[in-house]
C-alpha cells in the first residue's frame, strides 16, 4: 500500500535516519532491537524484563550506552551499572522513565522517572538521577540518584528539544497533588540545559472536560508543536491490561474516577514550554461501541496521528487520524487493524522512520508476544501507510505492553528531495530539531557540496544514497541519509522504418504510427508516444499529429518525429521513416463454415478457424513458411495494422482482409469471403400428442424437410431408431431429428428436439353413494377432463356422454366405476365405490350360493371398523362380525347348525371420515 516516496531514510532504504541515540531498543521481556544495519535486527543480549515502558540511549554514532526500566540501569555490557539500582521509577507505569543527555556535554545523562504509587521508600512524583559516562566511568556510574522535582502522581513522560538548540523540554502529566481522588489534569514541564536540570516547574491545568485516567501513553510530535495524550479508561475496557495482580488492583482503584471518553490533542510552545488545549478526539465508534486508547504516536512529519487500544466489545485495534487536509479529520478515523488475538499497546517511531507497535496476546495465561507490528509508511494516509502485522520477530525476547521512550525530536532530522529523471537537476535541503548552521553534502557519486541547500545532476540512473552532515547551531553534528532514485530516460533506437502496404504506386498510404513501438523501443515498457511532422514541433510540443492511428503520409519515405515518455515522466526524442510499398497478391479462395459451427444454432453466425486458414493461404499462394499473415475486418485496419482478428473469429458472412508481411515489410493485402452456410431446414413442432393406445387410431406421422440429404431420428438415449424421411410416432418420450445437407462442399447439420406425449387423462371429482332407499341404491359420478366421457360399472357396457353420470338400482357391494373418453384416445380411469346393502336371507347349504350372511360393500378403503352382532328370536347373541376379511355368518352357533328362522342384527360402522353408521334389522335363514 504505497503511493508516494517517504522522505525519511535509513541506510539501504528510502528513509533518513536521525542521530544514532535511538538506534538500540531494549524493552519488554528481554527484547532488544538494533537499527544500525539498515534492516532492524533482534538481539539476544538484554538482561531487562519490564512489563511496560523503558528507555535506552546510544551515542551519536549509534553505540549503545545504557538502558533502564526506571528502577534499574544496565550498561552497554548488559550488567547492572555501578550504583544502578534503587531508582525511584515505577516499572508498572505506562512510561516509567526517559533518558535526557545533558546539552553541551558528552558525559552526563539524566534519567527522569515517574511514580504514581507511594511506598515505604518513595513518595509519588517526578525525580531524576544523574549518570556519568567518562574515562573515569567508561561503563557509567549513577553519581546522583532520585533528585526530587515534584510530588504529584504521574506515570506519563515525554521530551522534545527546545528551539534554542541548547536545552530540552521534559513534559509529564498527572494529578494536581498526591492525595487520593484528585483528578489527573495537570501538565508539568521542566527544562534541561547546559547547566543541568532546571527544577522550575511550568504547571498547566487543562480544562475539566479533558480530565483523564492515570494510564495511557503521552507523546509529542517530532516538530515539537503538538502533544497527544491517551486516556486508557479501565472502567470502560472489556479487557484490562494483563499484568501483575498489583497492576490489576490499581486499575480497579482508578475506575472510580469520572473519566473522559476522548483522546486529547494539545498545543506546545517550544520556546516557553507552555501548553494549551487544542481538541479532543471522540472515541465513539458506533451505537454502544467505543474505543479505549492506550498507545499514541505522531508520524515523522507530524501530520498524522496513530492510536492503539481496545474496544469495549473485546477486540483491539490500531487507528489513524489525518491531522491535515480534511475539514473535520478527527471524526474520520481509519481502522488499520483489528484483532481478538492481540491487544495493541505502546507505539514508537524508529530511527528508520517507521512506527512500531507493541502487543500482547489476548490469552491471560500468556501475555507475551514473539512479534511486534510495524507501520512502514506512516507519513501516508489511509491504508497506504502499509500496516504490517507480525512484521518483526523479536525472539528470543518477547513484546509486552511497552516500547522504549525517546526524545521525539530525534526523529525530526531529515533530507528533502524528490526523485527525478536523469536529465534533470536535483534540489536538496534538510531540517533538524533546531536550526542548522551548515551542511556538508555527499551525493554518493564522488561529488560533494556545502550549503544549507544544494543542487546536483547525476550522470547515471539508479538509486543514489545521499549523506548530509548537519552542524546545528549548538555545534552538534548530525549525520542523516536519504536515498533518491534517478529515473532512466527512454531508450529509442535510431534509423528505424515503418513499412506500409500501398494500394497503388504513389508511395502514399495510411499508417498506424504506434506500430513503430516494437522497432524503436521495448514494448513491455509501455511508454507514451506523441508524434510530430518536424523536430522543432517535437521539441516544443506543437502541432501534434492528431490521428496517429490512421495517418496518411504527405510524401514518400517521410520522416516522423517522436517524443517518448516513460512511466516516471522522463522524456526522449527520436525520429523514424514511413514508407509505402505496393505488392500484388493473388486472389484467395473463399472460406465456408456451417451455421452452427459457433455452437449456437439459428444466429446466422459461424466460427472461422483463421489458424487453419493461414496454413491454407500460405500453401495456396506458395508463400515462404516464415511469412506472417494477419487478418482484419476492414481494409483500413489491414493497412494500419489495427484490430487484428482473433484466431477463432465468430461472424456472419463477411469479407476478411489478409495482410502479408515478409522480411522486407508489407507483402501485400488481399481479401476473401468468409461465408456462413445456410442452416438445414427442420420443420418440426416442439410437442406432438398421440392416443394412449395408438393402435386403435390412425398413426401420427411427422416428416423431415425434403431439401435435406440424410436423416437421423433418435430416442432419448441418443440411439438412432430411423433414417427415413418420415417417422411414425408410436410411443411417448423425448426424441430428436438431425438432418444433413451438403453446401459449398461441406456437410452441415441441424438438430431439433421434440417431445411426444399422451393427452391428459381425466380425474374423478366426486363419487356420491346413496343407499337410504334400500330398493334403489344410487351412485353419482363427476369427472374433470378435456373431452366428453362414458361411464360403466362392468367395463363392458358404457353409458352417458358428458362429465357426470347417475347410476340407479346399483347392486350392493364393492363396485368399480370405469370412465373413458368418447373418442377412446385418453387413458381410461377407474375408482372403487362402496354400496352398502343388507341381504334379506341366506341359504347356508354349501352350494356356493348365498352360503354366508354379511353386510355388502364393506371395505377398508372406505371404512375404519365394523361391529355387527346377530341375535336369535329370544335376543341371545349368537354371532359377531368385526373383521373386514371374513365372509360373514355361516348359520352355526357353538358348532351347531341353526334352524330356519328369522334373526336380528345391529351394526356399527365407522367410515374413513370417522362418521358412525348405525343399522338394525332382521333377515331369514333358509335351509333347503
Amino acid at each position: 500500500m504505497r503511493c508516494a516516496l517517504i522522505i525519511l531514510f535509513i541506510i539501504f532504504t528510502n528513509f533518513s535516519f536521525a542521530q544514532g541515540e535511538t538506534n538500540f531498543w531494549y524493552f519488554g521481556n528481554k527484547a532488544a532491537l538494533d537499527f544500525n544495519l539498515g534492516d532492524v535486527q533482534p538481539l539476544s543480549n538484554s538482561n531487562m524484563e519490564t512489563p511496560f515502558g523503558s528507555s535506552s540511549i546510544s551515542d551519536v554514532n549509534g553505540n549503545l550506552l545504557f538502558y533502564t526500566n526506571g528502577e534499574t540501569v544496565w550498561n552497554r555490557n548488559h550488567q547492572i551499572m555501578e550504583n544502578g539500582t534503587g531508582l525511584a521509577g515505577q516499572p508498572e507505569n505506562t512510561q516509567p522513565s526517559i533518558i535526557i543527555p545533558k546539552p553541551g556535554s558528552n558525559e552526563i545523562y539524566y534519567v527522569f522517572t515517574t511514580r504514581k504509587e507511594a511506598t515505604s521508600n518513595y513518595t509519588t512524583g517526578i525525580r531524576y538521577s544523574e549518570i556519568e559516562i567518562s574515562n573515569r566511568y567508561p561503563l557509567g556510574n549513577v553519581i546522583n540518584k532520585n533528585v526530587f522535582l515534584n510530588i504529584y502522581k504521574t506515570e506519563r513522560i515525554t521530551a522534545i528539544h527546545s528551539n534554542d538548540g541548547n536545552s530540552i523540554w521534559v513534559i509529564t502529566f498527572g494529578s494536581r497533588g498526591n492525595e487520593n481522588g484528585e483528578p489527573f489534569d495537570t501538565f508539568s514541564t521542566y527544562k534541561v540545559n547546559t547547566t543541568g536540570v532546571d527544577n522550575t516547574r511550568i504547571q498547566k491545568t487543562i480544562p475539566e472536560a479533558v480530565t483523564a485516567s492515570s494510564v495511557g501513553q503521552l507523546t509529542i510530535s517530532p516538530n515539537g508543536k503538538k502533544i497527544a495524550l491517551s486516556n486508557f479508561d479501565f472502567s470502560r475496557t472489556a479487557q484490562q491490561l494483563k499484568t501483575s495482580t498489583k497492576r490489576k488492583k490499581r486499575a480497579q482503584t482508578n475506575s472510580k474516577f469520572k473519566l473522559s471518553e476522548s483522546q486529547h490533542i494539545l498545543n506546545f510552545n517550544n520556546e516557553t514550554g507552555d501548553i494549551s488545549y487544542d481538541t479532543s478526539i471522540s472515541t465513539n465508534v458506533g451505537i454502544g461501541v467505543w474505543f479505549i486508547p492506550y498507545g499514541v504516536a505522531f508520524s515523522p512529519d507530524s501530520t498524522i496521528l496513530y492510536q492503539s487500544g481496545d474496544l469495549n466489545i473485546g477486540s483491539s485495534i490500531v487507528r489513524q487520524y489525518n491531522l491535515e487536509g480534511n475539514s473535520d479529520p478527527l471524526n474520520a478515523p481509519v481502522h488499520l487493524i483489528s484483532s481478538t488475538d492481540y491487544n495493541y499497546r505502546h507505539l514508537q517511531i524508529g530511527s528508520d522512520g517507521k512506527i512500531y507497535v507493541a502487543k500482547i496476546t489476548a490469552d491471560l495465561n500468556n501475555i507475551d508476544s514473539e512479534f511486534i507490528d510495524r507501520i512502514n509508511e506512516p507519513n501516508l494516509t489511509g491504508f497506504d501507510c502499509d500496516y504490517q502485522a507480525n512484521s518483526v520477530n523479536i525472539q528470543p525476547g518477547f513484546s509486552q505492553n511497552g516500547m522504549p521512550n525517546f526524545i521525539q525530536s530525534y526523529f525530526q532530522s531529515k533530507i528533502f528531495s524528490e526523485d527525478k529523471c536523469l536529465d534533470e537537476v536535483f534540489n536538496f535541503s534538510a531540517q533538524s530539531y533546531i536550526p542548522i548552521q551548515s551542511i556538508n553534502w555527499d551525493f554518493g557519486d564522488g561529488t560533494t557540496s556545502t550549503g544549507l541547500t544544494s543542487t546536483h545532476q547525476f550522470t547515471t540512473s539508479g538509486l543514489k544514497k545521499i549523506q548530509a552532515e548537519l552542524t546545528l547551531i549548538n555545534n552538534t553534528i548530525v549525520n542523516i541519509y536519504k536515498e533518491v532514485e534517478v529515473f532512466p530516460l527512454p531508450i529509442l533506437r535510431n534509423n528505424q522504418a515503418l513499412i506500409q502496404c500501398d494500394d497503388d504506386f504513389d508511395g502514399i498510404s495510411f499508417f498506424n504510427l504506434f506500430n513503430i513501438r516494437e522497432k524503436i523501443t521495448n514494448p513491455a515498457l509501455s511508454e507514451e508516444f506523441v508524434f510530430y511532422e518536424s523536430d522543432i514541433d517535437a521539441q516544443n510540443d506543437n502541432n501534434r499529429i492528431s490521428n496517429p492511428e490512421n495517418y496518411q503520409n504527405n510524401i514518400p519515405n517521410q520522416e516522423i518525429f517522436i517524443k517518448a515518455t516513460n512511466s516516471n515522466g522522463c522524456v526522449s526524442f527520436s525520429s523514424f521513416r514511413i514508407r509505402a510499398n505496393f505488392v500484388q497478391v493473388d486472389p484467395i479462395s473463399d472460406m465456408y463454415v456451417c451455421e452452427n459451427s459457433d455452437q449456437i444454432a439459428g444466429n446466422t453466425q459461424g466460427s472461422f478457424d483463421l489458424i487453419r486458414k493461414k496454413i491454407d493461404v500460405i500453401s495456396e499462394l506458395s508463400l515462404n513458411r516464415n511469412t506472417t499473415l494477419r487478418f482484419y475486418n476492414t481494409y483500413s485496419d489491414a493497412l494500419t495494422i489495427s484490430n487484428e482478428l482473433e484466431d477463432n473469429f465468430i461472424s456472419s458472412t463477411t469479407t476478411i482482409w489478409v495482410r502479408v508481411e515478409n522480411s522486407s515489410g508489407c507483402g501485400g493485402i488481399q481479401s476473401f469471403n468468409a461465408i456462413v452456410n445456410s442452416e438445414p431446414i427442420i420443420n418440426l413442432e416442439d410437442n406432438y400428442t398421440i392416443c394412449f393406445n395408438p393402435d386403435i387410431k390412425p398413426p401420427v406421422i411427422v416428416s423431415a424437410d425434403a431439401s435435406n440429404e440424410r436423416f437421423e431420428w433418435k430416442n432419448s438415449s441418443g440411439n438412432i431408431i430411423s433414417t427415413a424421411q418420415n417417422f411414425t410416432l408410436t410411443s411417448t418420450g423425448n426424441f430428436s431429428l438431425t438432418v444433413y445437407k451438403t453446401e459449398n462442399g461441406i456437410i452441415c447439420s441441424n438438430t431439433k428436439e421434440f417431445e411426444v406425449i399422451n393427452p391428459e387423462k381425466p380425474t374423478f371429482l366426486t363419487i356420491d353413494v346413496n343407499t337410504e332407499d334400500e330398493t334403489n341404491n344410487i351412485v353419482e359420478v363427476s369427472v374433470s377432463g378435456n373431452s366428453n366421457y362414458e361411464f360403466s360399472l362392468d367395463n363392458t357396457t358404457f353409458f352417458g356422454n358428458g362429465k357426470n353420470y347417475r347410476f340407479t338400482n346399483v347392486v350392493a357391494g364393492l363396485r368399480t366405476i370405469y370412465v373413458r373418453d368418447v373418442n377412446t384416445c385418453e387413458e381410461p380411469i377407474q375408482e372403487k365405490a362402496s354400496v352398502l346393502g343388507v341381504p334379506d336371507f341366506f341359504t347356508p347349504n354349501n352350494d356356493g350360493k348365498n352360503d354366508y350372511w354379511n353386510i355388502r360393500g364393506l371395505d377398508t378403503q372406505f371404512f375404519k371398523s365394523i361391529n355387527i352382532k346377530i341375535f336369535n328370536r329370544l335376543g341371545n347373541l349368537i354371532a359377531t362380525i368385526t373383521d373386514f376379511t371374513t365372509l360373514g355368518w355361516d348359520g352355526t352357533y357353538d358348532g351347531k347348525k341353526m334352524i330356519s328362522n328369522t334373526y336380528w342384527y345391529t351394526a356399527e360402522i365407522i367410515d374413513i371420515d370417522d362418521v358412525l353408521i348405525e343399522k338394525t334389522g332382521n333377515f331369514s335363514l333358509i335351509r333347503k
